[in-house]
């Protein structure tokens, strides 16, 4: 019962210390509402740092400071005097941002101007034509296209890697296949990690050598794409019982619970994806910024610890529901182990699938964490309300 009390305790503390609700751009510069849309509309300004959160992001204004934006879509077509930093399935820059960008989504889409560097991650990573990057760009994913200009270097890393731009000093990139179009210019070095040579079109502009960096002995593409396979089922199978047994456990002792969460997960599924996106994004930046002050490291490390078992217990919640939603089971069930195992069992299949199992895993995690705030910030209403009415007279 000492491991049983101290989860509990440790989901009930991780869901009093993120469920702090944002408050509207009137109330303040410097967060935006969490519903179904989160707009920062041309002609308005924010004097310092901006958080935008929800199913749909829009930043159309002026941001003087950093940008921390998160949802299911985000656009951001406006002016951020600082850095950008975003999550999101879809993201298109096609505005201003003086100095850096870090952009992780699953198709991301570049066409504005960025001041100094820009980092992205994705599925699909797409530098358009109209796009400026003035520094270094890294970018990493399973299809990447640059065709906008670079001022220095350019680090990739993808299955399939496609450049049609200017690059103003060196090229670095690890892709399966690598192709520099007619439009291509790079400045200095071509340095590349794979089997297959670049296919460099007879126009393309290569202006320093051309080098082929070895693989290890023994290594080629079919290899290493075995070699992940089995250990990706090797993951799959442990992932699978460690949350089969957790999740029963769970299950066992805290019933009521778990039915508030998945009952909380249904009827407030838009609030529940945005609570769960903004705490997947925000959480370890907090903790992060804790720990690099120092004063407050015990803060921060016990913030990581907690949000590490949030996104862990995420699942069972997000997969119980699941569960349920098949069959057609209510909250007050007598038993949530059936539908539990039942999604598990599909949710554990379908995250081999490449490219739907990390999709899936995402918005597993999300939706879990989000319904846990709402449920856990429900239960601190009602509390709060119970006191309220045993201290009047």
């Amino acid at each position: 019962m000492n491991m049983i009390g101290t989860l509990t305790c440790m989901v009930a503390a991780t869901a009093v210390l993120l469920g702090t609700s944002p408050v509207s751009a009137e109330q303040s510069d410097a967060r935006s509402p969490l519903g179904d849309r989160a707009v920062l509309r041309a002609g308005q300004v924010v004097q310092g740092d901006y958080f935008a959160f929800g199913p749909q992001v829009e930043i159309s204004g002026i941001v003087n400071g950093d940008l921390y934006a998160a949802g299911g879509e985000v656009i951001v077509d406006g002016v951020v005097n600082g850095d950008v930093i975003v999550a999101g399935a879809k993201v298109i820059l096609s505005g201003t941002i003086a100095q850096d960008a870090r952009v992780a989504g699953a198709h991301i889409t570049v066409s504005g101007t960025i001041g100094r560097n820009a980092t992205l991650a994705g599925v699909d990573v797409h530098v358009t034509e109209t796009a400026t990057v003035r520094e270094n760009v890294i970018a990493g994913g399973g299809s990447v296209q640059l065709s906008g200009a670079i001022g220095r270097d350019a680090r990739v890393g993808a299955w399939h890697a496609t450049f049609s731009n200017e690059i103003e000093r060196d090229l670095i990139v690890a892709a399966e296949s690598v192709r520099l179009t007619s439009k291509a210019s790079v400045g200095g070095r071509l340095r590349y990690w794979g089997e297959v040579a670049p296919s460099i079109d007879e126009e393309a502009v290569v202006r320093g050598p051309i080098t082929r960096r070895p693989l290890p002995e023994g290594w080629s593409t079919e290899r290493a794409r075995q070699g992940l396979i089995g250990m990706r089922f090797l993951a799959a199978f442990v992932s699978f019982l460690s949350t089969l047994v957790l999740g029963l456990i769970l299950l066992r002792v805290c019933p009521r619970f778990v039915g508030q969460v998945t009952a909380a997960m249904r009827e407030r599924l838009a609030p529940s994806a945005g609570w769960g996106l903004a705490a997947l994004v925000v959480t370890p930046l907090v903790a992060l910024s804790f720990v690099v002050t120092m004063i407050l490291l015990p803060a921060g490390v016990i913030l990581l610890a907690l949000y590490g078992v949030a996104v862990y217990l995420a699942r069972i919640f997000a997969i119980t529901y699941a569960g349920q939603w098949f069959f057609r089971l209510r909250d007050d069930s007598p038993s949530l182990a059936r539908p539990f195992v039942a999604g598990l069992l599909v949710y554990s299949l379908l995250t081999l699938l490449p490219v739907i199992g990390g999709l899936l895993t995402f918005v597993t995690v999300m939706m879990g964490l989000g319904a846990l705030l709402v449920a856990g910030t429900q239960r601190l209403a009602v509390t709060e309300d119970q006191d309220t009415m045993e201290g009047t007279p």
